[in-house]
């Protein structure tokens, strides 16, 4: 079976504005590209390696594993940051725009989530998918969506689990069986985001002509924010910096 990192279907509130992706693109595809950049020592965010050997199961997949909480991209120049959900703020006023319905998933695979960070929209279904020949367990740790708290028996890669999400900041989700195990989840009213790649980049495409405001969210360093202005299809780049005081 085939699976797709991020799956989605959306449901989407009603607003005085409906821009539709053909009128994104006649608008010239406007794109804001960049990267988050990482002003601090690494060597005090080394990545600490996690036992896993308390589940005979986990131990056959990988006895240890590395922390996802502050991956610093070291060999990059400026360092740069993974796992960052970038998003526009503000800018877009009442406008909604529609998103495609390709499914988004999380896998639970080598006792850790994939992905660490995960990005949707409004009214999404996400899909959870244990990989693992251990039982996993599910509890979301939110404001705003239902605090779901389920068992997930091995290897459910067929069925797996659906949710739908609301709109809120990054929350996190837990495993109570493997206390090391967590992840993100970040929904927005719009398509406008991104995570981080492996070398700290990332993209928004397909906003209307305007001034933005764009926010950066990491889940050890807090939030960030930048301004950008972009227009007839031009691509803007601009970066967004974490600094950490320790």
């Amino acid at each position: 079976m085939k699976l797709s990192m991020f799956t989605l279907t959306a449901v989407l509130a009603i607003n005085t504005f409906v821009f539709t992706p053909d009128q994104c693109l006649a608008d010239g595809q406007n794109s804001i590209t960049g990267k988050v950049i990482f002003k601090g020592d690494p060597a005090n965010y080394k990545r600490t390696k996690i036992n896993t050997t308390k589940d005979p199961n986990c131990k056959k997949a990988k006895k240890t594993i590395g922390s996802e909480k502050v991956i610093v991209n070291k060999k990059t120049d400026p360092m740069t940051l993974r796992n960052v959900v970038v998003s526009i703020k503000e800018g877009l006023g009442k406008k909604s725009f529609p998103v495609s319905k390709e499914e988004l998933t999380i896998i639970q695979i080598g006792c850790q989530y994939k992905p660490h960070v995960l990005a949707g929209q409004a009214g999404q279904t996400l899909r959870i998918l244990n990989g693992d020949n251990t039982n996993h367990n599910i509890h979301f740790l939110p404001k705003v969506n239902d605090e779901h708290n389920f068992t997930q028996p091995k290897k459910d890669t067929e069925k797996g689990k659906t949710i739908i999400l609301k709109a809120e900041d990054p929350f996190k989700v837990k495993c109570d069986v493997h206390p090391w195990m967590n992840c993100f989840v970040a929904i927005f009213e719009h398509p406008f985001f991104d995570v981080t790649s492996k070398d700290g980049t990332f993209t928004l495409t397909g906003m209307p002509d305007g001034a933005y405001t764009i926010e950066a969210w990491h889940e050890a360093f807090g939030k960030v924010t930048a301004e950008v202005e972009v227009s007839g299809g031009k691509a803007a780049n601009m970066d967004l910096t974490f600094e950490p005081k320790s």
